[in-house]
């Protein structure tokens, strides 16, 4: 695997090398320091993963990604510091802007944190080295945007909803936007999202989502659920519903929110009146959450594998027989903007 590090600061890139460079399957190629020269680079080189930082002199990590994208587009895995500063809504940007995942550089020292950085280091550039990923013209719709479904596609009957859960992890967020500026601001019903995302960053992912017109607000347990709000689960806790509330709880072992959690909770009080929607992921999680949904009458979508940046979590679901329908995100957007 051909892996390009894009980073300015000569220390944070000697402790990258140094992970890096004792793992076999990996050749670096020469680190550069600016979005100019990662835009060449990627272009000479044609690595299988690039490694970039947001924050460069010159050309900024967002409009370096959008440049990638429409010349020689790869793989490419953010790496943010931005977790309470106002630039930390440029880390979805560059997910718009066509990267497939972030990564929290780490803020400590500590063995066990370099330990835990390592670990999800290598385990992200592995899996993400495999992504799929799409060119896109500069200023032209992103692949995956929610669109006007074409004419050869029914556009579903109206229906009743009270409530939409969605959920997804890399490759998500964008959709996630999208979908929201599908529905009518304010929207009829609540919405809960339960994404999979690194701590610290999921404030700045709910303000950012704000931009779609629709009030979103991270829970933080006890809300009760009002139509016009649009609710994100923390990042190391579960959101559930119960009893016409939020609540959270610990994590099923792992510091995501459990989409399966959340789905379960759905199915459990709203039955046949929810919608459930599961976007791109890696791993299984959701799938049973969205069967168990099914088998309470609630309408379930799953992301159709051609569309995903990584086809595991809706893959599972289709695989379970949990979707009544596996839509694109364009479709999903004229089913959500159908609902009332």
């Amino acid at each position: 695997m051909k892996l390009l590090l894009v980073e300015d600061s000569r220390s944070v890139v000697a402790f990258l090398e140094q992970i890096l460079r004792r793992e076999p399957d990996i050749e670096l190629l020469p680190a550069v320091s600016n979005g100019r020269d990662a835009v060449a680079a990627v272009q000479r080189w044609n690595p299988n993963l690039v490694l970039m930082d947001l924050v460069l002199p010159g050309l900024d990590g967002v409009d370096a990604i959008a440049e990638i994208m429409a010349t020689a587009p790869c793989p490419i895995v953010v790496l943010s510091a931005q977790l309470d500063t106002p630039g930390r809504d440029r880390t979805f940007e560059s997910l718009r802007a066509g990267a497939v995942d972030v990564l929290a550089k780490p803020t400590g020292g500590s063995v066990e944190g370099v330990k835990e950085f390592r670990e999800r280091l290598l385990r992200t550039v592995r899996v993400m080295a495999h992504a799929r990923v799409v060119g896109r013209k500069r200023h032209a719709p992103r692949k995956g945007a929610v669109q006007p479904v074409p004419p050869a596609v029914s556009v579903p009957e109206a229906r009743q909803c009270s409530l939409v859960a969605i959920g997804g992890s890399t490759g998500a967020p964008p959709l996630v936007y999208d979908l929201l500026r599908a529905l009518p601001s304010p929207a009829p019903f609540p919405v809960v999202v339960a994404q999979h995302i690194v701590r610290g960053f999921e404030q700045g992912f709910a303000r950012w989502l704000a931009g779609t017109g629709q009030r979103t607000e991270v829970a933080g347990g006890g809300e009760w659920l009002t139509p016009g709000v649009v609710y994100v689960s923390p990042a190391d806790r579960d959101l559930v519903v119960s009893g016409g509330k939020l609540r959270t709880q610990p994590s099923r072992g792992v510091a995501v929110p459990s989409v399966d959690a959340l789905f379960e909770s759905v199915a459990g009080f709203y039955g046949s009146r929810a919608v459930g929607l599961l976007l791109t992921g890696m791993g299984e999680d959701g799938a049973r959450g969205l069967l168990a949904m099914r088998q309470a009458g609630a309408l379930t979508v799953a992301q159709d594998g051609a569309s995903c940046v990584v086809d595991g979590m809706p893959g599972t679901a289709r695989a379970l027989g949990a979707a009544s329908q596996v839509l694109t995100p364009g479709e999903m957007g004229t089913l959500l903007s159908s609902l009332r």
